[in-house]
């Protein structure tokens, strides 16, 4: 057998090895992934009926009742987790992959982007309790740092109207075509909107600072956001990098600003990826246990005030499923049933719609 013959069949048995492997491999997980739906479903199903949605728990020891407070403070949290997660993440990876490309604070903001997904959520829980949770003194550092986010988000809110009207009704009627009145005119808007922002935090402080302190709900979406930020970032750079240098030229070509080409061109072309890491992200804090121990966690009523305690499905799950009754344990089956597979339908239906609407 010539050389040339011998070193072909060689190079098809290590290939069929690899493959057979890398198949075992993906059968053992797709094995125990089914075995845990099948699990849940078996157990949760049972428990399954009306009032456990629309009921409040009933005293301890009594069978009956449902778990409406902490299907709502769940829904509660992740919502307001996933509007201080996403637009955070997303300006950090867009700044990252355009603005700050090939430099080396990009670089170690993608270190540590990738350490901080790793990092255990319980280091988080305790991190984001360190700072919200726990008065340092007489200072209600907590409430402080809520009133000046909330102050900020307001005010990139109106920067973001305000630019709106600068840039597409203002300089259209008025029709300024000098660079440096329009820079000066932007420079306005953002210092009209850096104004406002402090007058906001100046405003609440004295109303709200004092109504958020201790465990609250606010920090248990802080602590889901943080775990999120790392994830959107991550995905948004790594998806903007792949779009070719060759679709941006195309548009400055045309006259574009960089602002633009981002905005119409590459995040369009990227879109599919960032929406897949936004999902992917909200699946994961949505099954966050230990973060929200330490935040936001937990309450045996029903409340939507997030300025206090309030109940979460994963934290309810987890003192359910450790309690001594039988009752406790069907919900605990139950509420783990609809928590998996709503997470698994939402997962599964963004991913169809995105490929209906991204496909060509």
């Amino acid at each position: 057998m010539r050389y040339e013959e011998r070193y072909v069949r060689r190079r098809k048995i290590i290939s069929w090895i690899a493959l057979s492997l890398s198949t075992a491999a993906a059968f053992f997980g797709l094995f125990w992934l089914g075995f845990i739906l099948f699990d849940v479903l078996r157990h949760g199903i049972s428990g399954l009926n009306l009032e456990l949605f629309t009921e409040d728990p009933a005293p301890p020891g009594i069978p009956g009742g449902g778990l409406r407070n902490a299907f709502v403070g769940q829904l509660e949290i992740v919502f307001f987790a996933v509007i201080i997660g996403v637009p955070v993440g997303m300006l950090a990876g867009i700044f990252i992959a355009e603005y700050a490309r090939g430099t080396k604070f990009s670089k170690t903001v993608s270190i540590l982007s990738d350490i901080m997904v790793s990092v255990p959520s319980i280091v988080v829980g305790t991190f984001i309790y360190a700072i919200l949770v726990k008065p340092i003194g007489h200072i209600n550092l907590g409430g402080i740092l809520a009133v000046a986010f909330l102050s900020a988000i307001l005010s990139f809110l109106f920067g973001s109207i305000l630019n709106l009207f600068t840039t597409n009704i203002l300089l259209k009627i008025v029709r300024i075509s000098s660079e440096r009145a329009v820079k000066l005119l932007n420079l306005t808007t953002t210092l009209i909107t850096v104004l406002f922002g402090v007058f906001l935090f100046v405003f609440l402080l004295p109303k709200l600072v004092d109504k958020i302190q201790g465990f609250n709900g606010w920090a248990g979406a802080a602590a889901l956001a943080f775990i999120m930020i790392p994830v959107v970032l991550r995905t948004t750079e790594n998806m903007l990098s792949l779009v070719p240098w060759s679709l941006r030229e195309a548009a400055f070509a045309l006259g574009a600003s960089y602002y633009n080409v981002i905005k119409d061109v590459v995040i369009r072309a990227a879109m599919t990826g960032i929406l897949t890491g936004i999902i992917l992200s909200i699946s994961r804090v949505a099954g966050e246990t230990a973060p929200l121990l330490f935040t936001s966690f937990n309450n045996s009523y029903f409340t939507t005030n997030m300025n206090e305690p309030i109940s979460s499905l994963t934290v309810t799950i987890f003192v359910y499923a450790t309690g001594p009754y039988e009752d406790w344990h069907t919900k605990a089956w139950a509420a783990s049933f609809v928590i998996t597979f709503f997470i698994l339908f939402v997962t599964v239906i963004a991913r169809y719609i995105l490929h209906l609407k991204y496909r060509g």
